[in-house]
């Protein structure tokens, strides 16, 4: 993952209403972090790291403003 993927991700999850963030383990080691992500089933919140396909997909998608038209 790049460090451009990564934040365009975490900025989509964001944008989405959820706490993200890019992280960077190593130099070339980059990821988003997801926080207080809820669980009812234990009724409690965790926090991980996402997989590299879904921050490919989540960088991909389009600023949540241009997503949305006035009809």
């Amino acid at each position: 993952m790049t460090q451009e993927q990564c934040e365009s991700a975490a900025k989509a999850l964001r944008e989405s209403g959820f706490s993200a963030y890019h992280v960077q383990g190593a130099p070339d080691d980059h990821g988003v972090w997801l926080e207080s992500v809820w669980n009812d089933a234990m009724q409690e919140s965790f926090s991980f790291r996402i997989h590299d396909e879904e921050i490919v997909w989540w960088s991909t998608l389009p600023p949540l403003k241009t997503q949305t038209k006035d009809k």
